[in-house]
């Protein structure tokens, strides 16, 4: 008799007692796994660290002898493949973080001109290879309450996603201020979101666009990790596309006061 047919076999308690036994097994399991990806992303994240702090020393020093060279090239790519290979550990960290129920971001002023400039000038290279160009649009003097790697990230994944779908076209960031709140864009001129995928787009392992013909990179984790990261900051993140003129996503956080 398999598993089943004994638990439809039980009596009502015992099939509940059974099912309650399940849950409490699979909860566990869940639990390891989120421990095992959040030391796995730890391990991965932390050597890379002083690999970078090498790195940036040695484009230093080949930008001040021959800013030109081949050499100080082939760093400026090797710095980019380390931050971007830091960024997708920090990803996965945190999305065991919000599995484990332990996203507490810490808020603090963080400028967003800033933060934004950062995140625009890391992912420049690869925006460069698609075609487009960056541009960021934000006054000096907006400043936010929220955490600046929760910041990052959340930034971080919207504009990857404007150059992976964007087709060549410009990305704009920009932010303004709106009463207590910022509202934050990242928009494209690309393929857009058909408006039936809008709201799965922001669920774990979803894709902003499915292309049977591309194979998928990242995890597929994303936009949900926006999304959860923008309300544990006690904001939201919303999106207006149309198939074929781009997409525009508004992320709400609090403003310092």
């Amino acid at each position: 008799m398999t598993r089943l047919a004994e638990v439809a076999a039980a009596d009502p308690a015992d099939e509940a007692a059974a099912l309650r036994r399940e849950v409490a097994s699979l909860r566990r399991a869940l639990a390891e796994r989120d421990a095992f990806l959040a030391g796995v992303a730890h391990e991965l994240r932390n050597p890379m660290t002083p690999i970078l702090g090498q790195v940036e020393r040695l484009l230093a020093a080949a930008e001040r002898d021959a800013p030109e060279g081949r050499v100080a090239q082939g760093l400026a790519q090797l710095r980019w493949l380390v931050e971007r290979y830091v960024r997708r550990a920090t990803t996965l960290l945190d999305v065991s973080r919000v599995q484990a129920g332990q996203l507490a971001p810490l808020a603090a002023p963080v400028p967003l001109a800033e933060v934004a400039g950062e995140v625009a000038a890391a992912l420049q290279p690869m925006a460069a290879h698609a075609g487009s160009a960056i541009r960021v649009s934000v006054p000096d003097d907006l400043v936010l309450s929220c955490e600046r790697l929760a910041l990052d990230q959340i930034l971080d994944n919207l504009i990857t996603n404007a150059i992976k779908y964007g087709d060549g076209s410009e990305i704009a960031v920009s932010g303004i201020r709106d009463g207590t709140i910022a509202r934050i864009r990242v928009s494209d001129r690309g393929v857009g979101i058909a408006e039936a995928d809008q709201a799965r787009i922001f669920e774990r392992f979803a894709r902003a666009v499915a292309d049977p013909g591309t194979a998928p990179t990242g995890f597929g984790v994303g936009l949900w990790l926006v999304r959860r990261l923008a309300e544990a900051m006690g904001g939201g993140v919303a999106v207006e596309s149309r198939p074929g003129d781009g997409a525009t996503f508004t992320v709400t956080l609090p403003l310092h006061a």
